[in-house]
């Protein structure tokens, strides 16, 4: 089914449209409130023409990042917002996609980078970091950056800070990438309470029966994965709807 949603894909080739996007709406994310409202707030200056910050949204997977990023473009549609996935190792056509961004002058432009990680020493970093807020060409003024990590600094840093002038110049290295967006949104592994909440509106969602004992069921799932998140907690809706 065709999606009124405005989403494109960034290769060597140019753009090409992404027609195929879950739709979802703010009734649908449970337990991220606080996440939402901050972006909301800054797509809502985005969207109205006003300054608006380069975003970050850093935590363990699962728990909401991209789901956001699909409720912002589901429910801004009609105000313009645009998402165009851009792979960060293709760092070197940015500027590409600035001028074809240009174009679009009826639209504002997230360029999405997801699951941005680096390793220490990565030669891409530097680029990237430079790039996005400190090479010649201004960025287009209907464009915004918006990342999504595992990594809050966005890199794997391999050692502690000893206190060593020159481990202080890494940590600030590490850290300036992090700077280039204004707006950080952290997500936090989820509270008992708060993943049933979200595996019962699962159950529901599915139309399967909640009985007795599914909350114990719910939570060995996740510990039998690793944790709960709001991606286990579907898994786990899926998984009853399997096996009863």
């Amino acid at each position: 089914m065709q999606s009124n949603i405005h989403a494109y894909r960034w290769s060597e080739d140019g753009l090409a449209q992404v027609d195929h996007i879950e739709p979802v709406r703010r009734s649908d994310l449970i337990s991220i409130d606080r996440q939402i409202d901050l972006a909301v707030k800054n797509i809502e200056a985005f969207t109205s023409g006003r300054p608006a910050l380069n975003m970050l949204l850093w935590g363990e997977k699962g728990l909401g990042k991209s789901a956001i990023i699909k409720m912002l473009l589901t429910e801004y549609a009609d105000e313009g917002l645009t998402a165009v996935e851009f792979r960060h190792d293709d760092i070197i056509t940015l500027y590409e996609l600035y001028a074809e961004a240009r174009k679009m002058k009826d639209r504002f432009v997230m360029i999405y980078l997801d699951d941005v990680s680096f390793d220490t020493g990565d030669t891409l970093y530097r680029m990237f970091k430079s790039v996005l807020e400190g090479g010649l060409e201004e960025k287009p003024a209907n464009c915004i950056f918006v990342a999504t990590s595992n990594k809050r600094h966005m890199i794997t840093e391999s050692a502690s800070d000893s206190g060593d002038i020159y481990d202080r110049d890494t940590v600030n290295e590490n850290a300036s990438l992090f700077a280039r967006f204004g707006l950080a949104i952290g997500f936090y592994p989820l509270s008992p309470k708060d993943y049933k909440r979200i595996a019962r509106s699962y159950l529901e969602k599915f139309n399967l029966p909640v009985n007795e004992g599914w909350e114990m069921e719910a939570e060995a799932y996740a510990m039998d994965r690793g944790g709960r998140s709001g991606r286990i907690a579907k898994q786990f809706a899926v998984y009853k709807s399997i096996f009863g």
